[in-house]
């Protein structure tokens, strides 16, 4: 809608008169909203956000949805732009029609599987235990499941319950009989505390991701997860993403050396408490990774989940316009 100068000089005095400046408004700061899982990478797009160089230019905000039923719907409807997610659904959602593409990845392996009444040391050692496990097809589920098919494991002879999150999950654990659970940091460290609370023993089980490397011959990585973008958005803000990426980066770095400090500001978005963030960040495996840069080992990871489901994918491995940076 055009605007007369008539017009606009009385917008300016009604806007003066209530004390907003106009000039504020031709200066706001464009918003760069990133959709971050309840995890905890989250906690470096949050130390990003805060801190970066971003933010003085454009308006950060990290926002956390609660499954990844919510970000998919998030994606569909538009609303989210940059978001956090497990490797396998941006790849699903493209294969939808959804143009998303990804950037990078945040945690070459961020589940545990922890235990209750005596450590489960060996997947062989799953057989006959019941195991609690959230995201029912989602990246927990998937990657205990391929692992013990690759190991020829039936897992069948596993009781396996499935939460609806997380935090559902550790619940769960505690109050149930269940002798293990897989759950992502930090609320594999929040386990272990709230055990010692309720005098219960909670302990780590075997490496998932070290057995996964071992099971599949490859680099004892698993990249579950990092940001996707819609990809017109990417392109049209290519030097914010650049400038995130650093941000990401230092972020990272300072985390790493300001352990309490950065468990702090995680608490703010995470269900955990800080004590459980501080802990967890040692076996979160964090990362700051371009997605080209990874290109190999994630589409080696892709080729093993079409093997064991390509319904994960969407049915077909991505083209090479998914790789955005």
């Amino acid at each position: 809608m055009a605007i007369n100068r008539r017009d606009f000089l009385r917008m300016t005095a009604a806007l003066t008169a209530t004390g907003i400046s106009p000039a504020l408004l031709a200066t706001a700061k464009e918003q760069f909203t990133i959709y971050g899982a309840p995890a905890m990478p989250s906690v470096t797009i949050a130390v990003a956000a805060a801190q970066g160089k971003l933010a003085k230019q454009s308006d950060v905000a990290l926002e956390i949805w609660r499954s990844p039923d919510q970000l998919r719907a998030g994606v569909a409807s538009g609303q989210f732009k940059v978001m956090m997610s497990p490797s396998n659904v941006g790849v699903n959602l493209r294969n939808q029609g959804q143009k998303v593409g990804m950037v990078n990845i945040l945690t070459n392996g961020i589940t545990q599987l922890m235990c209750k009444g005596g450590a489960i040391t060996s997947p062989q050692e799953l057989i006959g235990k019941r195991i609690l496990v959230p995201f029912k097809n989602d990246m927990p589920d998937i990657v205990l499941q391929a692992l013990l098919k690759k190991l020829n494991i039936d897992i069948n002879k596993l009781e396996i319950t499935y939460a609806a999150t997380p935090t559902e999950a550790l619940g769960l654990f505690l109050l149930k009989d269940f002798h293990g659970a897989v759950l992502p940091e930090p609320m594999a460290s929040a386990v272990v505390l709230k055990g010692k609370m309720f005098g219960v023993d909670i302990v780590q089980g075997f490496d998932l991701v070290k057995e996964w490397g071992q099971a599949f011959n490859t680099k004892p990585l698993i990249p579950m997860a990092g940001i996707i973008a819609n990809e017109e958005y990417f392109h049209a803000h290519k030097a914010q993403f650049d400038l995130f990426h650093q941000d990401l980066s230092d972020a990272l770095s300072w985390i790493m050396a300001n352990r309490k400090s950065a468990a702090e500001i995680g608490a703010n978005y995470l269900p955990a408490p800080e004590s459980a963030i501080e802990m967890g960040l040692e076996g979160a495996r964090l990362t700051v990774t371009k997605a080209g840069e990874l290109k190999d080992e994630i589409m080696q990871f892709y080729e093993t989940l079409m093997e064991f489901n390509p319904k994960l994918l969407g049915g077909k491995l991505p083209d090479e316009k998914f790789f955005l940076a």
